[in-house]
């Protein structure tokens, strides 16, 4: 999505989404979430495919074919996540979860376009270390600033 330009229309339409039944109101865009517990695991996966299916919409054309790819292979993952949750299998059912493993590999190239390698990680790690150096340093002289102006007022006052 954010390779395409299509994450802000992505999280927009993940907020949007209204608690219905036993789906809960978010409060966090998609990407904002750094760890899914059960609950919402399931709740994401009543919709996500949805979100996913709609956020694309006014693409390019020539984008059209990668994101019914990256739709595929979500499909494909949410299945195997639904047949996972069975509480006992049979082979009928073994077979679906191979089917839609199978069918998650066939697409899931498309996924790893926007993952980040090691070195990438390790540049936006030490851009962040540095940005927040940087925000410090500013905050303390913004805070001797605040200082040096009350102090002025204060003499100001006394005199």
């Amino acid at each position: 999505m954010m390779t395409h330009k299509r994450g802000n229309k992505y999280n927009a339409i993940w907020l949007s989404v209204p608690a219905y039944h036993d789906l809960t109101p978010k409060y966090k865009s998609y990407e904002e979430v750094s760890q899914w517990n059960g609950t919402e695991m399931k709740e994401m996966s009543q919709y996500l495919l949805g979100v996913l299916t709609e956020s694309p919409r006014g693409r390019s054309p020539s984008q059209l074919p990668i994101f019914n790819r990256t739709i595929e292979c979500t499909r494909a993952l949410l299945e195997l996540y639904i047949y996972a949750q069975y509480k006992s299998h049979d082979d009928a059912t073994l077979s679906y979860m191979e089917d839609a493993l199978h069918h998650f590999h066939t697409f899931k190239d498309d996924f790893l376009l926007g993952r980040a390698g090691k070195v990438a990680k390790a540049e936006a790690n030490a851009r962040g270390t540095e940005f927040a150096k940087k925000r410090k340093k500013l905050q303390e002289t913004m805070a001797i600033t605040v200082d040096a102006v009350q102090e002025a007022s204060r003499i100001e006052r006394l005199a």
